[in-house]
């Protein structure tokens, strides 16, 4: 639900979890969080789990405690366990909390899988063609030399290139460095985080899936934040805070804010021009029927699955093209060296 919090996603759906146990067990609160803090083995928690404590020991409720910790925890958690304890609700919200987090840290891992193959079978491949140009080449350069003979213009050309990257490979490998680094470190700093967010929904295949991401945790946190009977005004506010992405983040704030001059909701969410075509024809659909948190579940439903989808034909997709593309340039190679050793083979034969 949240980008960053300063006990982690993991601490969070173990806390709401063990928390909703404890208030199904009828233990008051602050012997309920002594339990929770004395299995918990991260520090980070245990603090957070004790601060929370000491604000209960003098009459704070949970979620007055909650919010006195600053930004251990998000706004949007905070304020469904305010509803929740007004509701009488809290262990079903604390178990809605922890729901929402397991499948947001479930889509982020299958988003890291289907990066994180083709990237090491993509470095893979440069390695095999780095050790076939600087060492395996220079070994036939000199078999080739001593041979004799007309090189063809092929076998000249990849023979040329190896001798001008083993000589330049320290130059060859800063550029690469720099190459990498440059914008990796521009994009890190805060001022221009802005600009990368935004130039990530304009890459063509990255889009996509960062756009069906958004619009999956979009709708899973508002509908939650429905159900917990917060207006979507409200909820429009509070899930602005809750993504990383500072572009997102920002139209997200925009839009709630239009929403708050009256704007229709559809409207609004369209205007974005973030999400998905299904998920700006639910809200449609929703605004006329009045059953939004169950119309934004169905959409979430619908685009993970739609997410999933994607993942899995990107690395199905990816996986042959990047051997396709290694054994053409191997074969290359091969057929550079081993077509003048059949020539001078023939000659002397």
């Amino acid at each position: 639900m949240d980008h960053k919090t300063s006990i982690g996603k993991e601490n969070i759906i173990i806390f709401t979890r063990q928390l909703a146990l404890v208030i199904d067990s009828d233990i008051s609160t602050y012997q309920g969080l002594e339990i929770i803090r004395e299995k918990s083995d991260d520090e980070s928690l245990k603090n957070v789990i004790e601060k929370l404590q000491n604000e209960i020991a003098q009459g704070a409720s949970l979620s007055d405690a909650i919010n006195s910790t600053g930004d251990y925890f998000p706004k949007v958690v905070c304020a469904m366990i305010e509803i929740g304890e007004e509701s009488g609700e809290l262990s079903n919200v604390l178990n809605q909390i922890a729901q929402n987090y397991e499948r947001e840290l479930d889509t982020a891992a299958k988003i890291r899988s289907a990066i994180t193959y083709p990237a090491i079978l993509t470095l893979l491949m440069l390695g095999v063609i780095f050790v076939l140009i600087l060492k395996v080449l220079p070994m036939f350069n000199e078999i080739l030399a001593d041979l004799g003979g007309e090189m063809p213009p092929m076998t000249r050309f990849v023979m040329n290139l190896s001798q001008a990257m083993s000589h330049n490979a320290l130059p060859i490998v800063a550029v690469i460095f720099a190459v990498v680094a440059i914008p990796f470190f521009y994009f890190k700093a805060s001022a221009n985080k802005a600009k990368f967010d935004k130039f990530m929904f304009s890459l063509p295949i990255v889009a996509n899936l960062v756009s069906a991401a958004t619009a999956v945790k979009f709708a899973r946190n508002l509908s939650l934040l429905i159900k917990s009977d917060i207006s979507i005004n409200r909820g429009m506010h509070l899930i602005a805070t809750i993504f990383d992405n500072q572009f997102v983040k920002q139209r997200i704030s925009d839009a709630a804010e239009a929403i708050d001059r009256n704007t229709p909701i559809e409207i609004a969410i369209e205007q974005l021009n973030l999400f998905p075509w299904v998920l700006i024809k639910l809200f449609s659909v929703a605004t006329e029927t009045g059953h939004m948190d169950t119309m934004l579940d169905r959409a979430a439903v619908t685009m993970e699955k739609e997410l999933d989808y994607r993942l899995e034909r990107l690395t199905t997709v990816i996986e042959p093209l990047l051997i396709i593309i290694l054994s053409i340039i191997v074969g290359v190679i091969l057929i550079s060296v081993i077509l003048p050793i059949i020539d001078i083979m023939n000659a002397i034969g």
